[in-house]
């Protein structure tokens, strides 16, 4: 490395000395590569070779179309990679002899009640952290129905199970957050003070926070952005999450980060002080349940990159290129994150782009990771191009077979009028569609969508309110199907996959009717 170079270089490192050589130059070109392919406006970067950190670096602009650069301190959300921080939290109160991991969720929070009786009477704080509740995501709820802790918790465990109870993994948000909540409530200050208190601050994670508010506010911050199905980049707001607690609402910055990666690479060490015991960091990495990549997370554990995939405690646990890697991503509206790091090797990276759907993040840290393992050169960014663009084009594939299936001519079965009316789903709550103008609309938590005819009873629903958030929507397609009741008369529609029950008129309602009649 050139004198000035290594100087430039060293102006962006954390407070250590003696940091190990690395050649930038082919970092700062993938980068630079990824965000012209993949569109991203900014990207920061921390690369940490064992206890150092050996590039930290900010690219492009936190705003597209502006001139203002992202920095090593350039604030931004790092989404679902705040479970580490979670279950190392709650890992530290069980290290203090506060609870066990595999003591009863219902023994701490009463109010968790899940249908599978299995479930319910046995589901442990282990179980929450690695998937295998035998619940699915459920996104809606907190994306779409409520901003409040509790009531999305209890929400939650009123929606429908997928698969047996510690049978499958899968990946779901809302166990973290009871885990989040649970732990707050271990420490006897909310989790959001504990995080700070035993994580942020004794690692000097001095930008780090876990709430909206300080994220949004901060004076570098990156602003999110959308990348729309015809490829256009568009402003994202950023996620109001605070309710979703350690499941997905830490904000930090590549230079925080470094400091994270350097305690996790050094079993909980960090400038000469334990500030986590090296019993959490193993346990946390310990393989818990099989992980089979299918759906949305085949892009990211690619065969020609490993032969399995495992979920440990908020760490995914897999091989990468014939070495044990620890990884977590994490994706909100406007952005995409990844943390990947080989502990035997000593070494670690950070990634982090304003932009959704971009696997920007993939791209750069695989291709460091090879750098700094020595391995065989990937065209890492060509591989996720053509990811999104297979993505996209699944959609548009889908698309068209849904309008060729569409039965021609039809028409619903009943006038508009009579599909109108006050639907409920134990967990999603309640729906409300109404006709106006022979046309209808549902309105459900903070969205609406007007129904464009499908064929017989299914319609389309089609996003409108929102009006900031409609462009969103442009890789969802919502069928809303009616049922029609052994007396005629609807009883039900289906809606997001959930069946939602017709409840009876208003008493005002049925007085006027009764008028009428």
């Amino acid at each position: 490395m050139r004198p000035t170079a290594c100087l430039l270089a060293l102006a962006f490192l954390l407070p250590v000395t003696g940091a190990a050589e690395l050649d930038v130059k082919p970092i700062d070109a993938v980068v630079e590569k990824a965000m012209k392919e993949l569109q991203a406006p900014g990207v920061a970067v921390v690369v940490v070779k064992g206890d150092e950190v050996v590039h930290l670096k900010g690219y492009g602009v936190k705003k597209h179309g502006s001139e203002v650069a992202v920095t090593p301190d350039t604030v931004f959300p790092i989404a679902s990679c705040s479970k580490a921080f979670t279950a190392t939290l709650l890992g530290m109160a069980i290290d203090e002899g506060r609870a066990r991991w595999d003591d009863r969720v219902i023994d701490f929070l009463p109010a968790f009640r899940l249908s599978d009786p299995s479930a319910d009477r046995d589901v442990t704080l282990r179980d929450l952290l690695c998937h295998r509740t035998g619940m699915p995501r459920h996104d809606a709820l907190w994306a779409g129905l409520t901003n409040n802790t509790g009531e999305l918790i209890f929400r939650w465990t009123k929606a429908t199970p997928s698969t047996p109870f510690r049978t499958t993994w899968e990946y779901t948000n809302v166990p973290f957050t009871t885990a989040s909540l649970i732990t707050g409530n271990l420490f006897n200050g909310g989790w959001n003070g504990a995080v700070r208190k035993r994580l942020f601050e004794p690692l000097g994670m001095k930008a780090t926070s876990s709430t909206f508010k300080a994220g949004h506010l901060a004076d570098d911050r990156a602003d999110l952005h959308y990348l729309t199905f015809d490829k256009q980049v568009k402003p994202a707001a950023w996620d109001e999450i605070d309710h979703a607690l350690g499941a997905g609402c830490v904000n930090s910055t590549a230079r925080d980060m470094g400091q994270w990666l350097r305690c996790q690479l050094n079993d909980g060490k960090l400038d000469g002080k334990q500030v986590i015991p090296a019993a959490v960091i193993k346990e946390t990495r310990t393989q818990q349940m099989l992980v089979r990549p299918t759906g949305p997370f085949v892009p990211y554990f690619p065969e020609k990159a490993g032969k399995f995939t495992t979920y440990g405690l908020g760490w995914f646990v897999h091989d990468y290129r014939g070495n044990v890697c620890v990884s977590h991503g994490g994706t909100l509206t406007g952005l995409r994150a990844q943390v990947m790091m080989v502990p035997d090797k000593k070494v670690a990276v950070f990634v982090v782009c304003n932009l959704k759907p971009c696997f920007l993040p993939e791209a750069v840290a695989k291709t460091v990771l090879d750098q700094l393992l020595g391995l065989p050169a990937e065209d890492w960014v060509a591989f996720y191009k053509g990811e999104l663009t297979r993505l996209d084009q699944k959609i548009a594939d889908d698309r068209k077979k849904r309008a060729d299936d569409r039965k021609p001519d039809t028409k619903p079965v009943l006038p508009l009028p009579k599909y109108a009316g006050r639907y409920e789903q134990p967990a999603y709550g309640r729906a409300e569609i109404s006709e106006k103008d022979g046309e209808l609309t549902l309105k459900w938590g903070k969205s609406a969508f007007r129904l464009e005819h499908y064929q017989f009873d299914t319609f389309t629903g089609v996003m409108v309110e929102p009006k900031a958030e409609v462009y969103l929507a442009d890789r969802s397609t919502y069928d809303v199907q009616f049922r029609i009741g052994p007396n005629g008369e609807v009883d039900a529609v289906r809606f997001m996959d959930q069946v939602f029950t017709r409840l009876p008129p208003p008493p005002e309602k049925k007085e006027k009717e009764a008028e009428k009649k």
